[in-house]
């Protein structure tokens, strides 16, 4: 006898598909420098109302192997795309954070890994 998984199954939420070109132009900016660094980090991003600051711009820097490839990520070359869970996620952050300054985000193959958010010290 089979038994019938439809009634096990939890339907998935469906999560709206958010592409570049549905990014404010700060945000598409920031998206096209994780890309160009591809491995690497970014410091000092100050965030207001939710949107990274371009001016002044954060310090970018680009880890390089000595063995093996360091091309550029593909995405590069394309004007519009759907946009990966983590960079849905940061930007989710950044409404949360509202106003802040990120000391580090990590870039791991053009995508943001992780980040530090500076916050004042309680006493």
């Amino acid at each position: 006898m089979r038994k019938s998984t439809s009634s096990s199954k939890r339907p998935r939420p469906v999560r709206r598909v958010v592409r570049k070109s549905d990014l404010s132009l700060a945000r598409r900016w920031l998206v096209e420098n994780m890309q160009k660094i591809s491995y690497g980090r970014v410091k000092h991003l100050v965030i207001v109302k939710g949107q990274p600051l371009t001016d002044p711009p954060p310090r970018m820097y680009r880890d390089y192997r000595l063995t093996g490839g360091n091309s550029r990520r593909r995405e590069e070359q394309i004007p519009d795309f759907i946009l990966k869970d983590q960079v849905i996620q940061l930007f989710g952050e950044f409404d949360r954070i509202g106003n802040g300054v990120i000391s580090r985000l990590e870039v791991r193959d053009g995508l943001p890994y992780g980040m530090t958010l500076e916050e004042p010290a309680r006493a």
